[in-house]
């Protein structure tokens, strides 16, 4: 009897042993967040695919230059004058003649004397004319002038001449009904599309932009393309500063675009929270994009282990350019200076940051498992007392 129960404990103590022998052998397919340190180290040293980086105050200062100019408009101010004529413009003109003329302003006699009155002087004002797509127009007595790239009061003199000997002291005035030549065109995401006008007050594009009604989104989330001669150039809206370099000067033909381009970054791993983050302001610091995320958690995160994986080079939207290589800068947050590095450390959208588990989870979830296996076995041993 004695040796029977003996056996039955032994079995039941096997049967016990059983399920936490099961779960060491499944406890490298316990379910995690995302590697560890150790193990992103391990990968980079196998493949060679991205290179690690630890954030220092050399890095952040090569990172800063680097970024230190999204693409720039310097150089692209216009070259040309607002008030020049080009195709498509349609014309005013208005010829004056003193005495005998081709439009009819002749001298005349004094009633009952015959003597000639001084003679008077009368005006003609042809009917709208188009600068044709060869930038000339056609006048009467005169034919084909040449218009595009002069100014009214040019082709005002230049008329003047052609009527002279056709006309007695002709006087000419040019102006300018329907102005396509210096007109910029906005499209895109802003709240009144359409054509703008230039002046001779030498228009910017900040002022283009401000003229349309502004953009129809966040401007931190705004990008603007001035688009000349088949070439184009991008900036963020939140950088064009009225009057610094990048707000050029336009001129006729020129586009511009308004894009709505939202930016964010993703938080993994274990973190407060896993999730995608709107930029929400036009720069963003690692600080300040920890902080978004919750920060590492205390149960699981390894503080020393905060990665940042982006393309470097990339593009102002986070694209990887020609040529760029995945590397992932590393933070060590329990070191007090990389709080200040951090602070310094910009995001970039598209940007990845990654906060490495700490290597002694698996032994925690491991004793949590055991715990919930050996409960009910303790909790009836106490009751069977």
């Amino acid at each position: 009897m004695i040796s029977s129960s003996r056996s039955w404990t032994r079995i039941a103590g096997f049967l016990s042993l059983a399920p936490m022998l099961a779960v060491l052998g499944a406890c490298a397919s316990l379910p995690s967040s995302g590697p560890t340190a150790d193990a992103i180290g391990a990968a980079q040293r196998q493949s060679g695919d991205f290179s690690i980086v630890d954030i220092d105050a050399a890095a952040v200062a090569s990172l800063s230059s680097a970024a230190a100019g999204p693409a720039s408009l310097v150089g692209r101010g216009a070259d040309g004058s607002a008030d020049l004529l080009g195709p498509g413009d349609v014309l005013d003109i208005s010829i004056y003649e003193v005495g005998v003329g081709l439009f009819g302003a002749r001298s005349t006699s004094v009633s009952g004397t015959g003597a000639l009155a001084p003679p008077t002087g009368a005006a003609e004002t042809l009917p709208p004319i188009t600068v044709g797509r060869d930038g000339a127009i056609a006048l009467p007595w005169i034919g084909r002038l040449t218009a595009a790239g002069k100014t009214p009061d040019v082709l005002a003199a230049e008329i003047a001449r052609a009527l002279r000997g056709k006309s007695q002291d002709p006087q000419v005035v040019v102006g300018v009904r329907e102005n396509l030549a210096n007109t910029v065109m906005v499209t895109g995401d802003v709240k009144k599309p359409g054509r703008v006008p230039l002046s001779l007050a030498g228009e910017r594009l900040s002022d283009a932009v401000a003229l349309v009604g502004g953009p129809s989104y966040a401007v931190q989330d705004s990008t603007v393309q001035l688009g000349r001669d088949g070439h184009g150039a991008t900036i963020p809206l939140a950088a064009l500063v009225a009057g610094s370099p990048d707000d050029v000067p336009l001129r006729g033909g020129d586009r511009v675009t308004v894009t709505f381009q939202p930016r964010s970054f993703t938080v993994f791993g274990a973190a407060g929270k896993v999730s995608e983050v709107a930029f929400q302001s036009p720069r963003v610091s690692l600080a300040e994009a920890i902080a978004r995320a919750g920060g590492p958690s205390d149960q699981q995160a390894d503080a020393s282990a905060v990665f940042v994986f982006r393309y470097q080079p990339s593009a102002t939207d986070g694209a990887p350019m020609a040529g760029a290589r995945p590397v992932a800068y590393r933070l060590d947050l329990l070191k007090a200076r990389s709080y200040f590095l951090a602070q310094g450390f910009e995001m970039r959208p598209r940007d990845v940051i990654y906060i490495a588990n700490a290597r002694s989870n698996q032994p925690t979830k491991i004793a949590q498992i055991l715990n919930l296996f050996f409960s009910p076995i303790y909790t009836a041993k106490v009751l069977t007392r």
